[in-house]
């Protein structure tokens, strides 16, 4: 499937998904960008970057070995409310950023704001995770028509 007919999809996991991982470019360059005025927001949003790729790429999901101890923390980032509430805190932090001046890195906590907000809206909406093909995932389940009374061949 196409990047612009994922985005057709109206899943808004997929919105999310794509918003987190645009986050977690910015993040990271900004926060480098900002290293030396803003030497803790910046370390935070250098990681709050790499965790939201880490989180949304599952090819790189797969790649890390994990334990069970990693299961239980990161495991219930499969679902919508977990991730709504992960994203929220890392804006909350990068909002917070602006009280001692960190301007640039508002950049990230608007996309980060938006991206928990997509994933707020799946969540209410109880959309499947849905996760993009471009980067490993299983695409959107649904083939657009019924195949509920298909004979196979």
């Amino acid at each position: 499937m196409a990047f612009v007919e994922e985005l057709r999809t109206g899943n808004f996991s997929l919105y999310g998904q794509w918003l987190a991982l645009l986050s977690g470019v910015l993040l990271i360059v900004l926060g480098s960008v900002t290293f030396l005025a803003h030497v803790i927001f910046s370390i935070l949003a250098i990681v709050f970057g790499a965790i939201c790729i880490i989180i949304e790429i599952p090819l790189l999901m797969k790649l890390f070995p994990t334990g069970p101890s990693f299961d239980r923390a990161f495991g219930g980032l499969k679902n919508h409310w977990w991730r709504f509430v992960a994203y929220l805190v890392f804006a909350i932090v990068m909002w917070a950023s602006l009280a001692k001046g960190g301007g640039i890195l508002a950049i990230g906590a608007i996309t980060v704001t938006m991206a928990a907000g997509c994933y707020l809206i799946a969540a209410v909406k109880k959309q499947a995770k849905v996760t993009t093909t471009m980067l490993g995932g299983t695409g959107v389940q649904s083939h657009y028509f019924d195949t509920r009374n298909a004979v196979p061949v």
